[in-house]
């Protein structure tokens, strides 16, 4: 069945029902799916809690469900990590989005770095930002339904890696910057250190041409650990997506 995330407070269980108002659920649900009185989707609340519903009435901004049941979803993984990430031209971005999303990552931070090319804060446009942290959100909840996550991971608003250093990360039991042709820490000799449990991880990739040598020492001073993948480069829209399963296999997640 069709899976649709809801705020919250759109559902009533106490009188088994439940509204459907965003706009592109409502649009996806009528026009694209045709899907009809009487036919069942899912509807899950973010918070961990996954209801079968029927569809019981098409209003014109609103689609009514009767709630049959419901259940509690165990599909989220316990090490959360935190994709900070340059921003990449074109689809690059999105599809980075969309394939973390179904790994199982938590949150997103997009970032601009010297080397970046698309910095929106030069656009003189606030709401261009606006817009386009919007998109990324969209693009992350579909493909939480899609990928059967119990929550919708979170993206940031955009900052500079100036401001990603000077926020408290203290709480990331892990700190993982990844540079290219790095010689001091593999991966594997990263994970085979570690010796405390380990139950956030930030992560930060840079852009097609990589951090400066100033952005670089900057970062390993803020206490970020470089890391390296091996001896090929990976284009920085697939950098994410390996290194979080590496970390998700290593932690137990994917078995």
């Amino acid at each position: 069945m069709h899976r649709f995330f809801l705020n919250p407070h759109q559902i009533n269980w106490q009188e088994k029902k439940a509204t459907i108002s965003d706009v592109d659920h409502t649009y996806k649900i009528s026009r694209v799916l045709r899907l009809r009185e009487n036919d069942q989707v899912v509807l899950l609340d973010g918070n961990g809690l996954v209801y079968n519903a029927q569809i019981a009435s098409f209003y014109s901004k609103a689609v009514q469900c009767r709630l049959l049941s419901r259940r509690s979803v165990n599909t989220e993984p316990d090490l959360k990590i935190t994709i900070a990430q340059s921003l990449l031209k074109g689809p690059k971005y999105d599809y980075a989005l969309q394939k973390n999303t179904e790994i199982g990552v938590c949150e997103f931070i997009p970032v601009t770095t010297e080397r970046t090319v698309i910095k929106p804060q030069e656009d003189g446009a606030l709401h261009s930002m606006d817009s386009r942290i919007e998109r990324y959100q969209k693009i992350v909840r579909d493909a939480a339904e899609q990928s059967e996550r119990g929550m919708v991971p979170i993206v940031k608003n955009i900052i500079s890696v100036e401001e990603l250093c000077k926020l408290n990360l203290t709480n990331y039991d892990l700190k993982l910057v990844c540079l290219e042709r790095s010689q001091t820490n593999g991966i594997k000799e990263i994970l085979n250190s570690i010796q405390d449990k380990i139950q956030k991880v930030l992560v930060l990739i840079g852009p097609e041409g990589g951090f400066t040598e100033q952005e670089s020492k900057h970062l390993l001073s803020s206490g970020f650990t470089s890391v390296s993948l091996g001896k090929r480069i990976y284009r920085a829209e697939t950098v994410g997506i390996v290194i979080s399963s590496i970390l998700f296999f290593s932690f137990s997640d994917l078995k």
